[in-house]
Formats: C-alpha cells, structure tokens, sequence
C-alpha cells in the first residue's frame, strides 16, 4: 500500500506502467507511470528499481526533480517530469524491476531488460549455385554477439520451414559475454521446391520486438539440357605416304613384269608336261 503525503486521503485511479519490453544497450529509456489523480492535487511521484530510489518528482520543491545516484542508472532531467523518467544511454547495469509509487495507492512496477542487439544481419552459409531433385540442400544461419541470443527461423520459398528439416544451437554467454545464434537445414530437393526454376532460402533474425533482420539467397535449377556432355575419346591415326605413279607408267611396270615372269612360266609348264608324259 502506498501512504497518502497530504492531510488526509485521497484516490488514485488506473495506476499503470508503460515500460518498453526491450531496450538496446546504450539508448535512452522512457519509464512512464500513469494515473489518475480524480482533481486532486498531486503531491510527489517516486521511482524505484528494486528497493532503492533513484529519482523522485515533488512539485512544490525546487527543482521538483530529485536524483539519487544508482550505478548503472543516469537520468536525463531535461526528459522526466511527474509523467515519466527517462534513463539515458542504457548499459546492462541498468537491467531490473522498476516501480512508480504515487500518493496514497499501490505501486505499479515491471521488470525492464536492456539488450545487445547484432551489428549485422544475419548470415548465410552453403547455398549451391544449382541443384537438381535428388541433390541435398544444406544451409547454415548466423547472427552474431547478441544479448540475448537471436531466435532464427527459416523459410522456403516464403513459406515456413519444416521443423524436422532445422536444428538450432547457440554459444557463448559465459561470463557476461554475447551469444552467437546457429540454425542449420537440410533436406533433399525435390521437383516442387522449385519455383518457376529456382529455390528461395531466407533466415530471419528477431529478438523481441527491438530487432528483426532478415538475409535471402536463391538458387537455380540445374537445366539437364544444358549439362556439358563428356567429349569423346578418340585415337591417333597413323598415316603413311602413299607414291602416286601415272597410269602408263604403271601399265609399263605391268608389263616388264610381265615380260620377267611369262619365260620361268613357261619353262615350268614344260616340266610339268614332261614328267607327266612318263
């Protein structure tokens, strides 16, 4: 219960908090605590991370505005009034439950995290230049030194993955350090993952509502009309010179040989009467 600060009571309405889910590290946060204070005067709010007050806004004072040094904690007074506490250039430091408490009502209080977001988009590794169906399709994302570690998801053709095709892992964090975020797919292409002869892989990158990135690779079909045919073997052949004599020159060589052969012709015809004769 939070005690009334003027002669005697009065009732607040609609105590809420307006606190962002995630802040990146180094940008300024807005705290805002809302109320309704039903015509009555405000007296002082008063903000709160864990036990400890870090600031307070009183408008009879002078200032109103009163700062409490917490480390991690650096409050823009330009930037905060009775409505609102603004934190500058948030560090992890600055992590924690916050609360607003105003007069005589309950306080309002939500845990505010600060983030280290990538300094890149998401990576893509192992996407082929082509594929046919049959082939296996593997690809690996990354997104690198975060604080938390990035939730990845991965789509096809724009639709969703299949679960049993992605496997996730993380590393790092030990000791304060970023993580670095791995999702790997793997599946075997078949005819109807291409569209209009090509494969689109995208890895998208989140983490709450702060960050969103995206990175998308395509692939094309292999074309079996346009596959390189092996060349064919061949031999050597071995040619040899060939000596073109004119037609009467060979008519002549014909008959000198001729000329040469017809008297041992004719001598062995001889012989071969004689012996048959006896």
């Amino acid at each position: 219960m939070a005690k009334s600060k003027v002669g005697g009571t009065f009732s607040l309405k609609n105590v809420y908090m307006m606190i962002p889910e995630a802040v990146e590290r180094g940008k300024p946060a807005v705290i805002k605590c809302m109320y309704d204070l039903e015509k009555e005067d405000l007296y002082q709010v008063k903000w709160y991370r864990g036990d400890r007050e870090f600031c307070r806004y009183s408008p009879r004072d002078v200032p109103p505005l009163k700062v409490f040094p917490i480390s991690g904690i650096e409050v823009d007074r330009d930037a905060s009034d009775a409505k609102q506490v603004t934190i500058k250039a948030a560090t992890k430091r600055a992590h924690g439950r916050y609360t607003c408490e105003v007069s005589a009502d309950a306080p309002s209080f939500l845990t505010a995290q600060m983030h280290d977001l990538p300094k890149s988009d998401p990576e893509l590794i192992g996407l082929k230049k082509r594929y046919k169906p049959g082939m296996k399709l593997k690809v690996e994302c990354i997104s690198y030194d975060s604080m938390p570690p990035a939730n990845l998801s991965f789509f096809v053709n724009s639709e969703p993955a299949l679960s049993q095709h992605v496997w996730h892992r993380v590393s790092g964090g030990e000791n304060g350090s970023l993580w670095t975020a791995y999702s790997t797919i793997q599946f075997i292409v078949q005819k109807h993952h291409f569209v209009r002869s090509k494969i689109k892989i995208r890895c998208s990158a989140y983490i709450y509502s702060i960050y969103f990135k995206s990175h998308e690779q395509v692939t094309d079909e292999e074309d079996p009309k346009t596959t390189v045919a092996p060349v064919p073997e061949t031999n050597r052949a071995v040619l040899f010179p060939i000596h073109r004599v004119s037609e009467n020159s060979a008519l002549s060589n014909i008959a000198n040989l001729s000329s040469n052969i017809w008297p041992s012709f004719k001598l062995a015809l001889i012989l071969s009467l004689y012996h048959i004769a006896r």
